[in-house]
């Protein structure tokens, strides 16, 4: 191959590269123009769709909250309660209404004469206590 002949190739290449070049800058350029809207930067469903998934997302969030807070105090006031009932059962060990002659072990009725005052405070002095 000869000089002239490479150096022919060498500036063809050259304007194929060039032309090419200046296709994709306009081809840029006019893509340009068309992606940005005429109205505003932001498109209105983008704003739109921000502000409802903002409040979805925050109501969400406030009642999963609320609600691990309530399974919590539920937990607590269970908890509270069964403290509660150990003390009643350990203080019905002791309390004289189990020695009543009237007392008798029933869920509905505990004692026939005085049903609202058995296995309380105010049983404690009940005047019709009759040992078994």
């Amino acid at each position: 191959m000869d000089t002239s002949e490479l150096l022919r190739i060498y500036v063809s290449a050259q304007k194929s590269v060039n032309k090419s070049t200046l296709l994709e800058a306009k081809l840029a350029n006019a893509t340009d123009h068309d992606i940005k809207p005429h109205d505003g930067d932001i498109p209105f469903v983008a704003v739109f769709l921000a502000h409802i998934s903002f409040i979805i997302v925050w109501g969400t969030f406030i009642f999963l909250v609320s609600y691990i807070s309530k399974a919590l105090q539920d937990a607590v006031q269970k908890t509270a309660q069964d403290k509660d009932e150990i003390v009643r059962i350990k203080h019905l060990k002791q309390h004289p209404c189990k020695n009543c002659q009237f007392f008798n072990n029933n869920h509905y009725l505990k004692c026939a004469v005085q049903p609202f005052a058995t296995l309380t405070k105010e049983a404690l002095n009940c005047s019709d206590y009759k040992p078994k």
